[in-house]
């Protein structure tokens, strides 16, 4: 069991982290088109959202590995949350799944490489649209995250039908993953269409 200290109040971290999350989908979104005018273009508007989308996805993966670690420091089982159907406890702590199969690193480990993958890639836009391999980069920002959908799948499957109960921040974590996809195919059909501003950024 987890020290009450650490127990108390657990989830409210998530909550900020999904405020992140859910107001950089909304910033690329076309209800964020009323704050093109703080931008230079929607370009710039949906790359700056996808950037604080995919902070928010970093620091909830983060989060995920600190009680990864957490639970393997105090042998500790059980997570606290609002909600009974909400345990990251019995998610991560279980040997079987707290890990990818192939090399057993911690599931948080790779959401932190992703999301900081698609941070780098986000910069590179930013700063250089006018690279000539952005073509590249774009579809290297949609195949990250459409990569990322498979362990989550798989993941979604075992908490439903093997363990019965969702991990509140692994839950966070994939669905800023799913919204980084659906934000990057947005970009990636800007540039198919011949709509994308390769004009350099001073």
């Amino acid at each position: 069991m987890f020290p009450s200290k650490w127990c108390v109040n657990m989830d409210w971290p998530l909550y900020l982290y999904l405020l992140i999350i859910i107001g950089g989908f909304l910033l690329v979104s076309p209800l964020g088109i009323k704050f093109s005018a703080k931008f230079r273009s929607n370009q710039t508007r949906m790359i700056n959202g996808i950037l604080i989308l995919s902070f928010g996805g970093y620091l909830v993966s983060t989060h995920t590995y600190y009680i990864h670690q957490k639970l393997h420091e105090v042998g500790g089982n059980s997570g606290c949350s609002a909600f009974s159907v909400f345990n990251c406890g019995d998610v991560i702590s279980n040997d079987l799944y707290n890990s990818d199969p192939f090399f057993g690193i911690p599931w948080g480990i790779l959401g932190m490489l992703s999301f900081a993958s698609v941070i780098f890639i986000l910069l590179v836009l930013r700063k250089s649209p006018e690279d000539k391999n952005i073509g590249n980069w774009i579809s290297a920002l949609v195949v990250i995250p459409a990569m990322g959908m498979i362990p989550i799948l798989w993941l979604i499957y075992v908490e439903i039908f093997e363990l019965g109960v969702f991990c509140q921040y692994c839950t966070g974590a994939h669905l800023a993953n799913l919204l980084v996809l659906i934000s990057s195919y947005w970009i990636y059909d800007i540039h198919q269409s011949g709509l994308w501003d390769n004009t350099p950024n001073n």
